[in-house]
């Protein structure tokens, strides 16, 4: 009774380990692994074993900058409970989904897996494991035109998106900021911001053109925030190139200026 007391109580009680064929992985890709599960002193039933892909967002709290976990998607890896007896151990294989627009592992953004175990009248035993996300085929070509043009990334955040731009995708997005120099818009721009917005078949990118300030006209759109442009193309993932979306995104910004 005393040793399932302290069960309950998280003494002694199962364990979860999750063990990755290989932490680095892409959106729309596979993620491979192993939850080992160890029985603590008595036998307990687990009703589900859950998987989270976490990450981490940029928001305000009393006017404070400050970062907090957001949870991009919960998988279930079991459809029935089982039991786990003392000291036992069991090993559950699995291939996940890796979710689209979860954020690149680039500047301050991180993203990880947290694996837990779901047991009754218990606290549940909880594992987390880094991932390293890298682009996939039709991010990365973007990412090259990006480069191509000039510009170099700065730093990323993963922020609240704003309503308009969701269209039932997840309410956060990383942005890419990047610096204009070393391009030939670099005396005209402060910064250019970048989202990329994915799904199977289709790829946006939010681009926010940040016009530099020059004199008194834009010296006031840039206190009103009126220097600031967002703009939206999109393609089909099966036929992007580097060419198409480097020419798209210098006209871009030229008609902007």
């Amino acid at each position: 009774m005393f040793k399932k007391l302290l069960s309950s109580i998280g003494v002694d009680a199962a364990t979860v380990d999750t063990r990755l064929a290989d932490s680095n992985c892409q959106p729309g890709g596979q993620l491979n692994g192993v939850v080992h599960v160890k029985g603590g002193n008595v036998e307990q039933s687990v009703d589900r074993i859950y998987i989270f892909f976490n990450t981490l967002y940029k928001h305000e709290v009393n006017d404070k900058p400050t970062y907090s976990t957001f949870t991009i998607e919960k998988v279930s890896l079991n459809e029935a409970p089982f039991l786990i007896g003392p000291n036992e151990v069991k090993e559950i294989p699995f291939t996940i989904h890796v979710p689209y627009n979860t954020p690149l592992s680039v500047s301050q953004s991180k993203s990880w897996i947290e694996t837990g175990l779901d047991i009754a009248q218990a606290v549940d035993p909880k594992d987390e494991d880094a991932i390293v996300v890298k682009p996939n085929r039709a991010q990365q070509t973007v990412l090259d035109a990006i480069d191509a043009i000039g510009f170099r990334l700065k730093k990323a955040d993963t922020e609240m998106l704003p309503a308009r731009h969701r269209s039932g995708r997840l309410p956060i997005a990383q942005e890419l900021e990047y610096s204009p120099n070393g391009t030939r818009f670099g005396s005209k721009l402060d910064e250019l911001e970048v989202v990329l917005l994915q799904d199977e078949t289709s790829l946006d990118v939010l681009i926010q053109i940040d016009k530099s300030v020059h004199n008194l006209g834009s010296l006031f759109a840039d206190l009103t925030g009126t220097d600031e442009s967002t703009h939206r193309l999109s393609y089909d993932v099966s036929d992007l190139t580097s060419g198409r979306i480097q020419q798209d995104v210098e006209r871009l910004i030229e008609r902007s200026l």
